[in-house]
């Protein structure tokens, strides 16, 4: 038996996907980045 969503299904579905996709984007953005560097205390750095 084939079933359809309704319309909550896909507007929860596509809310879901959406939060996953941000995500995905926000992660790879924060670990491709620019690099932050570690902040040493004063007279530990190079």
């Amino acid at each position: 038996m084939l079933a359809s969503l309704t319309a909550g299904g896909w507007t929860f579905m596509l809310l879901s996907i959406g939060a996953v996709v941000a995500l995905t984007v926000w992660c790879y953005r924060r670990i491709l980045g620019k690099p932050n560097e570690p902040e040493l205390p004063g007279g530990l750095g190079p």
